[in-house]
């Protein structure tokens, strides 16, 4: 079972809990994967040297090294090129090759990450946005991974609940066949990883890992019961007065007791915040460095780590609960034993799949200095772990994806795009990046440095089931004019169509949805008339919609039934609104965005190019994302599979 992990395990909730033996088989597997390691590192040394020698091309280097800056704009790259910033990007290009790079439809990021991995369309690895349309019951479910929980019994027949989840991106990421020729990887936080694989090198998960609690990421607010009322959005808890100060009870996973926390101002004005036998220290506003939260469920401990922020009041913001990586209670990494080595090297590290916490600062919980604090604190936990991964071993493939470039995008395209604005200088901090990794590459080394998806300006919502609505194509029961969640309020047996998550709407399929309508041979029909009007749709005289494009047309592979049917291409400024993710229907088709989140990519997929930089010269015209899985098997020796759709660069 060591020597040949077939299944991928990891806890994802809300609500699922921990068996009881989770952390002690964690542990001793990370012991036992260790051990195993040592002894047979010398007879893998052979094996290896064997399994390269039977590759099947001569290779054109001996390293690839892959630096993805989620969300890094071709627009705003060569705007800042003219001010003469970005000399690091410029001169990379100059000596190698600089393109603007085709993302998939949708632009968005688990969609494009996964076929940068993978090398093929969204219909064969069937990732087409963050989250899928559970058909039978109208709800919206977590994209790449399904939680199944079981009971199961033990050798002495006492019955135990148990979670596993399942990675659901298909096809194989392009460093699982370079284990196979002997050519290690080292892969770190590349999204839609989660639960880890088994590879011949070294995974950290990245987008997707949940928090203690079992979600994508829940913070916590603490405030005295009298203020508690004045503040909205997290996880609220009282804060209680305390003979040191102030005390609260922060919840956990489910199954365990909450963790006691202790707020003490010293004279000086500064916050010691204790739990247990730990203490961290908190100045003013800002963001506290990583605190350990231990919890209990019967004799198991488990572990968390988070983040506090102290303003006047008191009022307290904790960060999600993030699992702890040097003692992790879900499989963080491949081997399991290598978040824990991380910790030792760089120190304590955001494990959350999507860390920063935007949803904070859209509620006030954080203010714009304290989130660009937590975005930065993360990016150098980050670079700490690829600089460790770059100076460490004789990887093939070291691979590593940074966030902050696509949270600040988010949070601050409103802002503006001058020289001087948050944006600006993210990018000039991405391109001294880009310059650092240029000095550690060697003789024969290949550097790629690219995007998932570029950027444009979120200033509009639409709400595509109020359109259908109006459109006659959605049908509410009597009395309903909105819905605040799932669909509770549709007449399923007049809706022909909805729409669900943030790029797609489905048709109400018979025999494929719980309560469908339309006939097969009316779907294309439909469809068309759909398209027709949606094009139509203006804004004031402007365009809403660039384009529309169907599934059947787009995709080929075996799954593309989990792809909505019609894919509408917003125009830039334009995107599908919140409410559409989760089933509801609002009172306007088209309304102003008023969240803090005003930059983004859920666009037509031709507006929000990527970049691709080498450190080589190729004459391929107009690259795409899917070009990079075959193109890196090629320079190391490895022929590229005929199902990828990707072309050699």
């Amino acid at each position: 079972m060591l020597v040949f992990p077939a299944l991928a395990y990891g806890y994802i909730g809300p609500g699922a809990g921990f068996g009881i033996l989770t952390s002690f088989v964690v542990f001793l597997n990370a012991i036992a994967v260790s051990l195993l390691s040592f002894l047979f590192w010398p007879i893998m040394v052979i094996i290896r040297s064997v399994k390269k020698s039977k590759r099947p091309l001569k290779s054109s280097c001996e390293k690839v090294v892959i630096l993805g800056l989620d969300g890094l704009s071709p627009h705003l790259v060569e705007k800042y090129w003219e001010n003469g910033d970005l000399p690091n990007l410029k001169k990379l290009s100059e000596q190698g090759t600089y393109n603007r790079m085709k993302t998939t439809t949708p632009g968005v990021s688990p969609v494009a990450w996964s076929s940068f991995q993978t090398g093929v369309n969204p219909g064969k690895h069937g990732i087409f946005d963050f989250l899928s349309a559970d058909r039978k019951r109208y709800l919206a479910v977590l994209s790449s991974v399904k939680t199944k929980t079981f009971v199961k019994k033990n050798f002495l027949g006492i019955k135990k609940e148990e979670v596993s989840s399942t990675l659901l991106r298909m096809s194989k990421p392009f460093w699982s066949l370079l284990g196979k020729y002997g050519i290690r990887s080292t892969v770190l936080r590349v999204p839609i990883t989660y639960p880890p694989e088994p590879l011949d090198g070294r995974l950290l998960s990245g987008m997707c890992v949940p928090d203690l609690r079992g979600s994508q990421g829940s913070y916590t607010v603490m405030a005295p019961e009298s203020k508690k009322a004045q503040f909205t959005g997290g996880i609220g808890c009282v804060l209680n007065k305390h003979k040191v100060g102030w005390e609260s009870s922060i919840p956990g996973p489910e199954g365990c007791a909450d963790v006691q926390v202790f707020f003490k101002q010293e004279k000086n004005g500064t916050w010691e915040v204790q739990s247990g036998d730990e203490k961290i220290e908190v100045q003013g506003d800002k963001l506290s460095q990583w605190l350990t939260l231990c919890y209990k469920a019967g004799r198991t401990k488990v572990k968390g780590i988070a983040r506090f922020r102290i303003t006047e009041g008191p009022v307290v913001y904790c960060t999600a609960l993030h699992v702890d990586p040097s003692s992790p209670v879900v499989p963080l990494s491949h081997p399991v034993h290598y978040s824990r080595y991380l910790s030792g090297a760089v120190g304590q590290f955001a494990t959350l799949g999507l860390a920063e916490d935007t949803w904070a600062l859209s509620n006030g919980h954080l203010d714009e200095k304290s989130f660009l604090n937590m975005a930065w604190a993360y990016y150098d936990e980050r670079k700490r772990m690829f600089t460790n991964a770059l100076t460490n071993g004789k990887d093939g493939l070291s691979v590593c994806v940074f966030d902050t470039s696509d949270r600040i995008q988010h949070m601050f395209w409103g802002d503006g795009l001058e020289p001087g604005s948050v944006i600006h200088k993210m990018y000039i901090e991405m391109d001294n990046l880009v310059g650092e990794t240029m000095k550690m590459m060697k003789k024969n080394q290949r550097l790629i440095v690219m995007s998932d998806h570029g950027f444009t300006s979120f200033h509009t919502c639409i709400d595509f089931n109020k359109w259908l609505v109006d459109n006659g194509f959605m049908v509410l029961e009597d009395g309903v004019t909105t819905i605040d969640a799932s669909f509770h309020g549709v007449d399923w047996s007049q809706t022909k169509a909805y729409a669900m998550g943030l790029s797609g709407i489905n048709l109400n399929m018979k025999n494929r949805e719980g309560q469908g309508i339309v006939d097969v041979s009316l779907a294309d029909s439909l469809m068309k008339e759909i398209r027709e009007k949606l094009l139509q749709l203006k804004d004031n005289n402007t365009s809403v919609i660039n384009s529309v494009k169907f599934a059947k047309d787009i995709y080929s592979g075996g799954y593309i039934n989990r792809s909505p049917d019609i894919i509408p291409g917003t125009n830039v400024g334009y995107r599908a609104d919140w409410g559409c993710v989760t089933g509801c229907v609002g009172k306007q088709a088209i309304y102003p965005n008023d969240r803090h989140w005003n930059g983004d990519h859920c666009h037509d997929s031709d507006l929000v190019k990527a970049v691709l930089f080498t450190n080589w010269k190729y004459s391929t015209a107009e690259p795409e994302i899917i070009d990079i899985a075959p193109t890196v098997l090629k320079m190391l020796g490895i022929k590229p599979p005929a199902y990828m759709d990707g072309r050699v660069l």
